[in-house]
């Protein structure tokens, strides 16, 4: 079998057993269809937020470490330290979980906490007002839900916005089986499926990290955009970046929510008994994921991007909105780009950008485009032609590593399946079922693109904030980008120019406050 991503980072966490499915030798391990963008958030913060390590550690030793709010990483790393929380989400999510997800053990648990819980409010309290204490703390808590669907309540997240809020997959496996206690049912959790936090935040966390690392690769990779004017607003001073990067992160996870995370910890504190065992390092740790080291660009630029939407004069919960939007959009561009390296090296004939880094363009249209709109057409026919790089490139590998076509629904489901379906989940495409599947960019996305592309207190002029769009992520709006990505579509040089209008876009500008109109010719976006 070809082993196609034999350079891995870090190389001690490459997964043998797992070489069948080329999704994952050729994205990292992994992107899944089914993680939530508020997962792939939560998953990132929760590893900048944990301690990591070469080798296992015992409860002892971790006592003894701070916790790490760093992207230090070597080759050798191989776990982190996640907090399970479970303690914390028995007492906000239980009670607003489905009853046949609740097993009679932990019904009987739920109400012995709540008990627990009020013999350690303040003295001199009368009962009904530890019930009411104990009631309006669960009702707050409740409220920062960040995703439920129809799990169980232990699989629950919370909005990650402190970090109390983050912790680690838990899963119940669901037992009619008698218990006699908690203690005795605890065998039932699982830390190690990964249904849900199923990596990719971890992926995304390592592209960032291992941009910071020593590694030849990285300078050489950087060469080719950093004499680019259009990529000179940019942080390229690697430990700067790094530096600045790690405070802003450790900053948003400690504003605003200080009264918030002593609620929390008291919780956790009081109710410790009900979390799973600490003890032992098998549980206690966690096994990184590994990535190819082919993601130098993209990374450089989802940190740049982090950094500017994190120093953004907005407020925390806008910050966490739009940072899943990004998480999402970094999982559709190291996708994108590392599917059409690997098509490009397959195919020679292959047509190059000569304006963006990653040699593919995604066309987007008004969303209330008509039928019979020119771009929306072109928008449209992008997606189908991004879908079929992607798909072609997964055959491609497949076909190299002997795969069957029965093994490709599993291939699929960590690659084109999740190009569709996150890019459907942030609004970058739609509609969500149907025909007519394309390009769009909704109000919200070019709200976070002020954020990202252009640092806080600055303005620039909109055809540039246009042209950094597409020099970041590939998307072409209008202008010299819209015929580069109508000749890369074609395959071929087009020297046609259309008439493009814009003003769908400045109206989502407006909307949001961030356009200066100077004169009927120049408009200005603004960061304020």
């Amino acid at each position: 079998m070809t082993d196609i991503n034999a350079v891995q980072f870090p190389r001690a966490n490459y997964i043998t057993k797992e070489k069948s499915n080329v999704a994952i030798q050729v994205y990292g391990r992994r992107f899944l269809a089914d993680q939530t963008p508020i997962e792939y958030l939560a998953e990132f913060l929760l590893l900048f937020h944990s301690k990591k390590s070469e080798t296992k550690q015992n409860a002892e030793a971790l006592k003894n470490n701070a916790t790490d709010h760093s992207f230090c990483l070597s080759e050798e790393t191989q776990y982190y330290f996640p907090k399970s929380r479970l303690p914390l989400k028995f007492f906000s999510f239980f009670s607003q979980s489905k009853l046949e997800t609740r097993h009679p053990i932990h019904q009987k648990a739920f109400l012995d906490a709540l008990d627990e819980l009020g013999m350690h409010t303040q003295r001199g309290l009368s009962e009904s007002e530890k019930h009411n204490l104990v009631q309006t703390l669960q009702t707050l808590l409740s409220g920062f839900v960040g995703v439920a669907n129809n799990r169980t309540w232990c699989t629950y997240g919370f909005m990650p916005i402190t970090p109390s809020f983050l912790g680690r997959e838990v899963t119940w496996s669901h037992s009619s089986e008698e218990y006699a206690s908690w203690e005795k049912s605890t065998d039932k959790f699982d830390v190690d499926r990964h249904n849900f936090m199923a990596r990719g935040g971890e992926v995304l966390f390592l592209q960032i990290a291992f941009l910071f690392t020593e590694d030849s690769l990285i300078q050489s990779a950087l060469a080719g955009i950093c004499h680019n004017p259009s990529y000179q607003h940019l942080e390229f001073n690697l430990a700067n970046l790094k530096q600045k990067l790690e405070s802003s992160l450790q900053k948003l996870l400690q504003d605003e929510t200080q009264q918030l995370e002593e609620v929390c910890e008291f919780i956790e504190t009081t109710l410790s008994r009900y979390d799973i065992s600490s003890e032992d390092s098998d549980i206690r740790s966690a096994k990184l994921a590994s990535i190819p080291k082919s993601y130098v660009v993209e990374g450089f630029l989802f940190a740049n991007e982090m950094l500017s939407l994190l120093n953004s004069k907005i407020s925390k919960l806008e910050k966490i909105e739009l940072l899943q939007q990004l998480c999402v959009l970094q999982v559709l561009r190291s996708i994108m780009a590392r599917s059409v390296q690997i098509d490009i090296n397959a195919n020679t004939n292959s047509h190059k950008t000569t304006n963006y880094h990653a040699n593919y363009s995604w066309i987007v249209c008004n969303p209330n485009a008509t039928t019979k709109n020119d771009i929306r057409k072109l928008a449209e026919a992008s997606f189908s032609k991004s879908e079929e790089i992607i798909y072609r490139v997964m055959r491609f590998v497949g076909k190299a590593n002997g795969l069957k076509q029965s093994d490709y629904a599993k291939v699929d489901k960590h690659s084109c399946n999740v190009f569709r379906r996150q890019s459907k989940n942030i609004g970058l495409v739609i509609p969500q079922k149907g025909s007519g599947q394309r390009f769009v960019l909704t109000p919200s996305l070019i709200r976070l693109f002020v954020y990202t592309l252009i640092k806080n207190g600055t303005r620039i002029k909109l055809n540039d904030f246009l042209s950094r769009i597409y020099t970041h992520f590939g998307i072409a709006i209008e202008g010299q980008q819209l015929q580069e990505a109508i000749a890369w579509q074609l395959e071929r040089d087009d020297d046609s120019v259309m008439n493009v209008d814009v003003s769908w876009v400045e109206e989502g500008l407006k909307q949001s406050g961030l356009l200066i109109e100077l004169s009927d010719a120049i408009s200005i976006v603004q960061n304020p």
